[in-house]
């Protein structure tokens, strides 16, 4: 462990006092990074695909970018043009980590156009009836509803199998 702090500390601290930090912040993220990777290694989910420090130094930066994020220090924009230099990784990999899985969801639906999305809504997280959704959407009968539900599900599993972001983000979430 001492050789892996060792090797990653100089150039993630220097990225994160180049970014708006100090040395303090430097010291709790390189450990939240490492304790990413050692979480990940003592459950056997770790795939090497880089080096292992290639791996903590990635993951410090975007640690450190959520953390600017929610400060709203950086905008997205500028932190992706320093995660461009880092040829290891791309940002969509490295999403992976933080994912908010309410946001996820929204920009599922957002795929679907507004009337699906309005009545798997209603469906799956407001839990209402069949009759309920067709009267609310001005539908025939229950039977409608429940056709205009199972296209609209149909319509989702499309653009999951042909959007490889939305199958990397559904494996992540069932890990």
């Amino acid at each position: 462990m001492k050789y892996v702090y060792a090797s990653v500390d100089e150039s993630l601290r220097n990225f994160i006092n180049a970014n708006g930090g100090d040395n303090l912040s430097a010291d709790d993220i390189i450990q939240d990074a490492i304790i990413v990777w050692y979480e990940k290694v003592k459950n056997q989910e770790f795939k090497l695909q880089t080096t292992i420090t290639g791996y903590i130094y990635t993951v410090g930066k975007y640690i450190w970018y959520n953390k600017q994020r929610k400060n709203k220090r950086i905008t997205h924009n500028e932190f992706q043009e320093a995660a461009i230099k880092d040829d290891d990784f791309t940002e969509q990999d490295f999403e992976l980590f933080y994912i908010d899985k309410t946001h996820f969801v929204e920009k599922l639906l957002e795929e679907i156009g507004a009337s699906c999305k309005k009545i798997l809504i209603e469906s799956i997280y407001m839990k209402s009836s069949m009759q309920e959704i067709a009267m609310a959407n001005d539908l025939k009968n229950e039977q409608v509803a429940r056709n205009k539900k199972s296209k609209c599900l149909k319509r989702l599993r499309k653009i999951i199998e042909a959007t490889p972001y939305f199958q990397n983000v559904l494996k992540y979430l069932r890990t």
